[in-house]
Parts: C-alpha cells; sequence; structure tokens
C-alpha cells in the first residue's frame, strides 16, 4: 500500500537490517509463507546497497537486451517491410507491428506486475521468455502483414510484458543511495541490446534473410533470457494483499502526474527510432546507413542512460528528467527539420540517444522514491498502461501524419508532433516537481528533488 505521506518516507523499508529467516518466522508469517510459495527470496532480508544487489540488477540489463533491443532495432525491420518485403503497404499499417511491441509491453504490465507481486518474479518471467520465443518462431513464417502483427507485434509485446513488470522493480528495490545508478545501469541494457540487435539484425537479413533473423533471435531469447531470470531475487517480500492492482496509488497526485507523463513520451518518444532509416533513404543512404544511425543512437543510450542515473543521485531524479525533456526538444527539431546530410543525422542520433531516453530509467526510480517497495512492479505497472496507451497512439498517428501529410517526402510535420508531446511531457514533470516541493518541508525552489 502507497505511503500516506506525499514524500515516502524509506527509513521504515531501507534501514531494515538484516535478519534471520528464524526472526522472520515469528514476525511476520505471511511475509515468510509468501516467500516460501513463490521460492524466490533469499533466506535473509539484505540492505539495500550491498554488493549482492548487483547480481539480480546485471541480469536485469541482459534481459533488457532483448526485451527492448527487439524494439529499439525494429528500425531495421521497418525499413525492410517498408523499402523491400511490402513495398507500396503504407508507413501507418507497417508501425501497427512496431507499435503494438511497446503497447503490449507497457500496457499489459498494470496485470503482469501484480501478478510478479503476487505470485512470484520469476515465474512471470519465465513465462514472457515462452511467449517471446513463440512470437519469433512464429513471425519467421508469416506472409503477410496481418501475421506479423499479430506475432511479431502482439504476441512479442504480450510476453515482453512479463518480462519487463518484473525487471523494473528490481535496481529499485536494491538500492536506495545508488538507486539512479542501478535503474541507468540496468536500462543501460535496452541500449545496447539495440546495438547489437540492430547490427545482428541488419546483419543475418542481408546474408540469410528475414526469416532465419526471426528464427536465431528466438532461440537466443529462450536461452538467455531463461539463464537470467534465475537471478531474480527479490530483497523485500511482497505483501499479502487482496486486490489485483494497487488502487491506493490511484489516489495520490503523484501517480497520475507520473503516469501522463508517461503517456507524452511514449507518444512522441518513438519517431526517430522507426523513421532515421527511411530518412537516410530519403537523403541519398542506403539501408546500412539506416542501420548505422541506429547504432549511434543506441550507443549514445548506453553512455546517457547511466550518466542520468549518476547525476539524479546527486541532484534528484526529477530535476534530472526535467532538464534531459527540455533538451530533448531542442535538439530533436533544428538538427531533424534542418538536415540535408547524412553528417547531422549522426550528430542528432548521438545527442538524441544521450538525452532523450532518460525517462526510461528514472521514472521507476521517482515511483520508487514515492511509493512502498513491496508494490513497485504493481505501481510501474499500472503507470505503464498509460505508456502503452500513449506508444499506441503515437505511433499510429505519426504514420497517418507521414502518410497524408509529409507525403512520404520529408517528416517536418511528424518531427513537430513528437517535439510537442515531449515538450508536454517536459510541463508535466515541472509541475510534479512543483507538487513535490509544495507538500514537503523543505519549500525552497532550487532543492534536490
Amino acid at each position: 500500500m502507497a505511503s500516506s505521506d506525499p514524500i515516502k518516507d524509506d527509513l521504515t523499508v531501507e534501514s531494515t537490517p538484516v535478519l534471520s529467516q528464524t526472526s522472520i518466522n515469528s514476525t511476520d508469517k505471511n511475509a515468510c509463507s509468501d516467500v516460501q510459495h513463490n521460492n524466490e527470496e533469499e533466506p535473509t532480508i539484505r540492505p539495500p546497497d550491498c554488493a549482492f544487489g548487483w547480481i539480480p540488477t546485471l541480469a536485469v540489463m541482459v534481459n533488457y537486451m532483448f526485451i527492448f533491443g527487439a524494439s529499439n532495432s525494429y528500425g531495421v525491420f521497418s525499413t525492410y517491410y517498408l523499402n523491400q518485403k511490402f513495398v507500396g503497404t503504407s508507413a501507418s499499417t507497417l508501425s501497427w507491428i512496431g507499435s503494438l511491441i511497446t503497447t503490449f509491453m507497457l500496457g499489459c504490465s498494470f496485470l503482469t506486475g501484480a501478478l510478479a507481486d503476487k505470485k512470484g518474479y520469476r515465474l512471470t518471467a519465465y513465462i514472457g521468455t515462452v511467449l517471446c520465443t513463440a512470437a519469433y518462431i512464429l513471425a519467421s513464417f508469416a506472409k503477410e502483414v496481418w501475421q506479423l502483427i499479430l506475432t511479431q507485434g502482439i504476441l512479442f509485446g504480450l510476453g515482453a510484458s512479463f518480462l519487463f513488470a518484473p525487471s523494473v522493480s528490481i535496481p529499485p528495490q536494491w538500492f536506495s543511495k545508488h538507486r539512479g545508478l542501478a535503474s541507468g545501469v540496468a536500462v543501460a541494457g535496452s541500449s545496447l541490446g539495440g546495438l547489437w540487435f540492430t547490427a545482428a539484425t541488419q546483419a543475418m537479413i542481408d546474408n540469410i534473410g528475414a526469416e532465419w533473423a526471426l528464427r536465431i533471435l528466438g532461440i537466443l531469447t529462450f536461452v538467455v533470457t531463461g539463464v537470467m531470470n534465475l537471478f531474480y531475487f527479490r530483497r523485500v517480500p511482497a505483501k499479502p494483499r487482496k486486490n489485483i492492482l494497487e488502487l491506493q496509488a490511484a489516489k495520490r497526485l503523484t501517480f497520475w502526474l507520473v503516469s501522463l507523463e508517461s503517456f507524452a513520451m511514449y507518444t512522441g518518444y518513438w519517431a526517430l527510432t522507426f523513421y532515421i532509416g527511411t530518412t537516410a533513404r530519403q537523403l541519398g543512404g542506403t539501408f546500412q546507413d539506416g542501420s548505422n544511425l541506429l547504432l549511434v543512437l543506441n550507443a549514445g543510450s548506453v553512455v546517457g542512460r547511466i550518466l542520468a542515473g549518476l547525476i539524479a543521485d546527486k541532484f534528484g531524479s526529477i530535476n534530472t528528467l526535467l532538464l534531459s525533456l527540455l533538451l530533448t526538444v531542442v535538439i530533436e527539431m533544428p538538427l531533424w527539420i534542418k538536415a540535408k546530410s547524412l553528417a547531422p543525422l549522426y550528430v542528432l542520433c548521438a545527442l538524441y540517444g544521450m538525452v532523450s531516453p532518460t525517462f526510461i530509467s528514472l521514472n521507476p526510480v521517482i515511483v520508487s522514491n514515492h511509493f512502498d517497495t513491496d508494490v513497485l512492479a504493481s505501481v510501474m505497472g499500472m503507470t505503464n498502461l498509460f505508456s502503452g496507451i500513449g506508444g499506441l497512439v503515437g505511433n499510429q498517428v505519426q504514420g497517418v501524419i507521414y502518410d497524408k501529410y509529409d507525403k512520404h517526402e520529408q517528416f517536418t510535420n511528424t518531427i513537430i508532433f513528437s517535439a510537442m508531446f515531449v515538450l508536454f511531457a517536459g510541463l508535466v514533470i515541472a509541475c510534479l516537481r512543483f507538487h513535490i516541493i509544495r507538500k514537503g518541508t523543505d519549500r525552497r525552489f532550487f532543492q534536490k528533488v
């Protein structure tokens, strides 16, 4: 249950000393039975910021490579589908595949997050491993766009949701002082995945075809995530509860502001990832140039997400996020709209990659700072429902704008749409900052928030 105080006092949870299993039995039978039922927790409740916490955090980082690698590298498949396999099919139709990955991964996590808290992290993650593998294999036999929508889009997105829900709550619950850094390191895995997923996917499509590329990605997903799921340990046992959703969270303004920011960011964020390859083609580049731009984008994201975590630990997660959102707008609009050659696109991808995706690593930190640790998967799942809706709305609208207003000749209107939603997300975070300061005892404008 969420803390009644608008700014959660972590001392009741984060200062918990190491307890023996006997001690747990004598003080909280329900928590103990939950631990035994899920068979996931260590025999002791470890303190935050201990070295052991890096084991599940690094396991999350590896799994993020496969969870987000698919969406971050979808631009390679999108370029291939748009220009080779399904020539003549509208961009808005093909964008359903990529947008549904994100929509189902995030939108379904309000249920998979509750399942993770109630039934256990490992069980939830293994369901995701099986579904994602099946999605890749089935997609490799698809001959029509609607078949790819069902497999590479919906089924993979659903499987990714089962993997994502427990993953997003692990780093924040293992760390307090270094919470931003741990979250940044874990989420950097999504960009690392985008790096090698993009390069490997492009190479496999060129050499063995898209069908075998999908099959190989499916096999890798099954093997690697299957091993990493073994290290999904909780630090704090989940409390028994009757409701599937953490309904108390919905009574707080902080929850709604984070949810609105998530919706706005996912509405505008994916434009560059999905269309940078086609932009390169319009400027005389090759398919390989489009792939290289995605590599630069993901490389920048690796650096940016880790740096954002370090900066957030020092200056505050909300302050860091607000600055990054405003910088994203400043970077995206002039560099993309005014690009007349490939060189500005490389600069754009490097800077955009470093600055824009910090919300992915910092949103869980903000939630963990203001809601109880034992319900993180549930609360994050509820906020991510709005992220999923934003991803669906944004990607579809961007496809329509590109088809109808940009007319497959440029991206000016698509870029403006994307940037305005990122700017709106920044305004929402500014409101959240004001709300947190107003409810606290320290009313100074310049402070760590």
